[in-house]
């Protein structure tokens, strides 16, 4: 069984990351972090054939992601990455991730919202509760210290 979670620089994303390593500790599981990359500089980089930063933006991907896990309790965790790029639409090339990896529970993180916010819900979420055939774990941010 592979738990998932989508990573999301953002307190909301970071409480995502901490839930999916207590799941992925009590049940014994591999966890797994999905990351879509913007598309930005694609085609400046497919002009000149220079990767540029993508090491280093893995690296630094690393690196938030072992921080969000120290901070959480959870630094032992052992995780893996998996990133994929779009061409304009994210949610569609974070569906076909969960699908390729074969994700058996998706982690999410999202802001707490009003009641009207709520029965919205916002658009890239909706897509990925409707087109996700697995279960989806929605997180929600922590409470700010009072």
């Amino acid at each position: 069984m592979t738990i998932a979670v989508v990573h999301k620089d953002s307190p909301e994303g970071r409480a995502a990351i901490v839930a999916a390593a207590r799941e992925s500790a009590g049940r014994s599981e591999e966890l797994l972090v999905l990351h879509v990359l913007d598309d930005v500089n694609i085609g400046d980089t497919a002009d000149t054939g220079d990767t540029g930063d993508t090491e280093d933006d893995r690296a630094a991907l690393r690196g938030e992601i072992q921080s969000a896990l120290d901070a959480g309790g959870f630094s032992e965790t052992k995780w893996d990455l998996r990133t994929t790029e779009h061409d304009g639409d994210p949610v569609t090339a974070l569906v076909n991730l969960v699908h390729g990896a074969g994700v058996d529970l998706l982690i999410v993180g999202t802001r707490r919202m009003s009641p009207i916010g709520k029965f919205l819900l916002e658009r890239p979420l909706q897509r990925l509760l409707l087109e996700v055939e697995a279960p989806i774990l929605v997180v929600k941010e922590p409470l700010p210290a009072e």
